[in-house]
């Protein structure tokens, strides 16, 4: 034999002949409690007619005297806890709801028609593929017609299917399908398939033309810049502000513009642009754009500039560059000396060596950069006395070179015994060197001489001719 179930989780309270009761730490759900289970207090028993929630419960009234906080047990003997009888309940419900007034019987896609043994009077029976409806009265399903939403399609097309309520458009208008039979290639307005939802319109009376640019002049005006005033068309739509060009008819290289005011017929321009030359009255005129920044016309050939000043200073150019002529090179004022790599550069250095008696020796050195330059070189023999017999100098590559050949020319010579003999200076011609790099050139020069000591001073220099 199997014992009783039975739940008895938390207290309970409830008053002298109350109907409800409230439990604290209960979970009275649909499992734990059930209609018809029994509540037990002590010795006193009664049936529970309803669960209103996990915590309440509703019961005839109840005479075992007041009660709070006290224990309890709830034996599990509902009927509803048998087999079958949860399941009846909710088939009662469900006949219930088929009973009600209204109801809807579902029409399978494959059926035209509702199966004639289901609904009772005063219910429905709806297709939810066709939109179909039928009412039953007096036992018979009677046919009430199409319900179903408007489906826009777009525009039409003659491969898709349309079915009832569809919408698409054509030419303008709006046409819904009304057959019930789904169907394509059927084109509007065919009355059999389409119904007119919507027409398109009539159009509509042109309205009047708005106001243009354009307009033409027949003021006779010289091309220039300054104030021109145009007599022209009313209505323009030329606001004060615009840039207008104003261009001959008879030859459209002819123009002005500028910024206009614009009022009544007149059309003031200050011309500020020019092309052509001489005085027109064929005047065509149309807005043009805003001229960017160091805006020219060739044809002006600079004119349009504000002053020779103005476009030297702007470009950046001295006066002396602007104003070289062909073949020659403007100098600069005062004693500026040209700066590196450019044409007028010029480097040199001076030494002025002991001399040893038939033994070259090195005066001075300069290293030109790359590029075309002119070389020079002079230097003075001098010494207390003694007896020279000859003496040279050269620019060589080579310091120390005992040999008067070099790039310069060398300055040869074999003394005279006169004392008036002024050939202790040596002066080189000048001499045009190309380099393509950093090249040394050293002033070389020897004398032969006997007697006391002997020396010179020397420069040689170098000018940028390219």
């Amino acid at each position: 034999m199997t014992a009783l179930v039975s739940y008895s989780t938390g207290t309970v309270s409830v008053a002298s002949g109350g109907t409800t009761v409230t439990g604290v730490g209960a979970i009275w759900s649909g499992t734990n409690v059930k209609p018809g289970d029994l509540l037990q207090i002590g010795n006193f028993q009664t049936v529970i007619s309803d669960v209103t929630d996990t915590t309440h419960l509703v019961i005839p009234p109840w005479g075992g005297g007041a009660q709070s906080g006290v224990a309890y047990k709830i034996w599990q003997v509902s009927p509803q806890r048998f087999a079958g009888a949860s399941a009846m309940a909710t088939v009662n419900q469900l006949v219930a709801a088929f009973e009600t007034s209204g109801f809807f019987v579902f029409v399978d896609i494959a059926d035209t028609v509702p199966d004639p043994s289901l609904g009772d009077d005063g219910q429905y029976a709806f297709q939810p593929t066709t939109g179909k409806t039928w009412a039953k009265v007096g036992g018979v399903w009677t046919y009430l017609g199409i319900y179903k939403g408007f489906n826009f399609t777009g525009a039409y097309n003659g491969a898709t299917t349309y079915s009832y309520g569809d919408v698409m458009t054509d030419a303008g208008s709006s046409y819904v399908w009304i057959n019930a039979t789904r169907g394509s290639g059927h084109t509007a307005p065919n009355a059999t398939y389409w119904q007119l939802l919507a027409s398109i319109g009539v159009t509509g009376a042109t309205g009047p033309t708005g106001a243009g640019y354009g307009g033409t002049s027949t003021t006779s005006l010289a091309i220039g810049t300054g104030s021109k005033a145009f007599t022209t068309q009313a209505g323009l739509a030329y606001t004060n502000g615009a840039r207008v060009r104003a261009s001959s008819a008879a030859n459209t290289s002819n123009w002005m513009e500028g910024l206009v005011t614009y009022s009544g017929t007149t059309l003031t321009m200050t011309a500020d642009k020019t092309g052509g030359s001489g005085t027109k009255a064929d005047w065509n005129l149309n807005v043009v754009g805003q001229p960017g920044a160091g805006d020219l016309t060739a044809a002006n050939n600079l004119s349009d500039v504000a002053s020779v000043a103005t476009a030297r200073g702007n470009l950046g150019l001295t006066e002396s560059i602007v104003t070289a002529v062909v073949g020659q090179l403007p100098g600069t004022s005062g004693t500026t000396q040209p700066g590196a790599g450019k044409i007028g550069e010029r480097i040199s250095a001076t030494g002025t060596p002991s001399l040893t008696s038939a033994s070259a020796a090195n005066v001075a050195g300069i290293t030109p950069t790359a590029g075309v330059w002119d070389l020079e070189m002079v230097n003075v023999f001098g010494g207390p006395g003694g007896t020279t017999s000859s003496d040279w100098v050269s620019a060589m590559s080579t310091v120390n070179a005992s040999t008067a050949s070099g790039v310069v020319g060398e300055a040869y010579h074999t003394r005279m015994p006169s004392g008036a003999d002024m050939s202790i200076v040596h002066t080189s011609r000048r001499v045009r060197i190309t380099t393509s790099g950093s090249t040394t050139y050293y002033l070389n020069a020897q004398a032969t001489y006997s007697g006391a000591s002997y020396g010179c001073s020397g420069t040689i220099q170098a000018t940028r001719a390219a």
